[in-house]
């Protein structure tokens, strides 16, 4: 690494060069970093060295980065060897207009070697200097964290107290411990970003609870209240066909009414976006009170909401007939409820198959009803609707393309 000497000393300190202990001591700063896992530990322990490596009284270990602002990048304190509390607050941050060692490393990008402060005419009579004498600082040297690509990450520092020259033993000493510093620095920053992510994440996450937890608050109420609405028009139906001779067509419309509010509460589960096929055509047994008397067997398809009420008016219909002209009209008659998927992606098809057997023989219908209106109408434009009067119960198979049956509308 090149060196701006902002002043040379006339005094520069020889050291001897050991290789070996050179060598020793690095591999000693080594093994403690991989073996330290608290990072503001192995902050202190790469100032120690560094202290160790340059014989100096004095070293931080600082941060860049943004000011409080956003005025500009400045140096924080990660932490230091020697200083008091109160130097401590003086340097917690540092801005980049002030004088020090740092700054013009800042500045250059380079080592910044400041051999003793009471010469450097610049920070005459200023009031960094006034700091410096009061840490009892006289000299310093602030070496840049680079990270491997070539980004600054901060700046390791040391200071003595008395005019310094540092030795190239010492400098070189420095940029292999500074390499491993940088490499420190850029895993914690990355650490830090990662933790912020996990942070914004969860942050996020509670954000989204609280909002299922209002829609499911929301949904809740709005299904009670439509319940309700299905109650009161049944029982304005009741009340305004009271008095009409045909019973059976009144009894009929509240059961319509009653397999549509059944839907509804699958459906509510799920706030009204989607239900399981399997749990629509469960509802309409139970509703009916046949549970028992329909096998029901299927894989499990999701239906959007319009096909929700859809099947479960249709297998009410069905249900209903079935109860009145078919299978189940009789002790031993029962019916399979089936279905399949066909084909893939956007060809999906669903197949269902409702199938009486041992019940009495059914017959065409000499004229069709709303009931049987709504079996023919099927589940959606794609499909078709295929309906059998065997002499061994009525068979209806019921096809609908899967994308049409998922969509909300």
């Amino acid at each position: 690494m090149t060196n701006l000497r902002i002043v040379s000393s006339d005094r520069p300190i020889a050291r001897p060069s050991d290789e070996a202990s050179d060598i020793e001591l690095l591999h000693a700063i080594s093994v403690d970093l991989i073996g330290e896992q608290d990072r503001f530990a192995l902050y202190g322990k790469i100032v120690d060295a560094a202290i160790s490596i340059t014989q100096s009284q004095f070293g931080t270990m600082q941060l860049l980065c943004k000011s409080e602002d956003g005025s500009g990048n400045g140096l924080q304190l990660l932490t230091s060897r020697g200083l008091t509390p109160a130097d401590k607050s003086v340097w917690q941050w540092v801005a980049p207009t002030a004088l020090s060692s740092c700054t013009q490393a800042l500045k250059s990008g380079q080592r910044a070697i400041i051999a003793d402060f009471e010469s450097w005419a610049e920070i005459a009579g200023t009031p960094d200097l006034m700091a410096f004498r009061r840490a009892g600082i006289r000299s310093a040297q602030t070496t840049p964290l680079i990270s491997r690509d070539g980004t600054l990450l901060g700046m390791i520092s040391t200071h003595w107290s008395e005019p310094h020259q540092p030795s190239e033993r010492d400098l070189r000493l420095l940029d292999i411990l500074a390499r491993q510093a940088a490499d420190l620095l850029e895993r914690t920053i990355a650490e830090e970003a990662l933790r912020e992510r996990e942070r914004e994440l969860e942050a996020s996450v509670a954000a989204l609870r609280e909002t299922q937890e209002l829609q499911k608050l929301l949904a809740g109420e709005l299904g009670h209240r439509v319940k309700n609405l299905f109650a009161m028009v049944t029982a304005i139906a009741s009340h305004t066909l009271r008095g009409s001779s045909d019973q059976v067509r009144v009894q009929t419309l509240q059961q319509r009414l009653m397999a549509l509010s059944s839907a509804h509460d699958i459906l509510l589960q799920s706030n009204w976006a989607a239900a399981l096929l399997g749990d629509v055509a469960a509802a309409a047994a139970n509703g009916a009170g046949v549970a028992g008397r329909i096998r029901i067997e299927g894989p499990d398809v999701e239906i959007g909401s319009k096909a929700a009420l859809n099947v479960a008016l249709l297998l009410h219909e069905l249900t209903t007939n079935a109860l009145k002209h078919g299978s189940l009209s009789v002790g031993g008659g029962s019916v399979d409820l089936t279905w399949r998927v066909e084909g893939k992606g956007i060809d999906e098809m669903l197949r269902m198959t409702w199938r009486e057997t041992k019940g009495p023989v059914v017959v065409k219908p000499e004229r069709s009803g709303f009931g049987s209106k709504l079996i023919s109408a099927g589940l959606s434009g794609s499909g078709g609707v295929v309906i059998a009067y065997n002499s061994t119960g009525l068979m209806c198979e019921i096809s609908a393309q899967v994308s049409e049956l998922q969509g909300a509308e």
